[in-house]
């Protein structure tokens, strides 16, 4: 497992659990009740693991398609490579004979060229 998955998926486990506790302090800052505390807690727990596991998932893919991409392509290539979203691109489009091509995440922790 290269080290960017062990980082990402140590922080799907570590964010929900720090956001939660920061609710709970908030929370019992406040002087809310112990089951408000716990219950804010929860759900700002829920909410914030509902992010973070698909940008993780992405941005993984992301970093999988930039370590292969010297393997994949040749320096004019890349010179042409752009980027087809903003946030943690996982698909990129450049230039080989003169035509489109795709740089897309395999989805194993490597990258393929080809559209579709």
């Amino acid at each position: 497992m290269p080290l960017h998955h062990a980082l990402a998926w140590l922080a799907v486990a570590a964010l929900p659990l720090l956001a939660g506790v920061a609710a709970a302090i908030g929370a019992a800052y406040r002087k809310i009740p112990a089951i408000g505390v716990l219950l804010s807690a929860l759900a700002v727990m829920g909410l914030v693991f509902a992010i973070i596991v698909p940008v993780v998932y992405r941005c993984s893919a992301s970093w999988d398609v930039a370590l292969a991409t010297p393997r994949l392509l040749t320096p004019e290539e890349r010179r042409t490579l752009r980027r087809m979203t903003p946030l943690c691109p996982a698909f990129y489009r450049f230039q080989r004979d003169g035509r489109d091509q795709c740089l897309v995440s395999d989805g194993d922790g490597g990258a393929f060229v080809g559209c579709g």
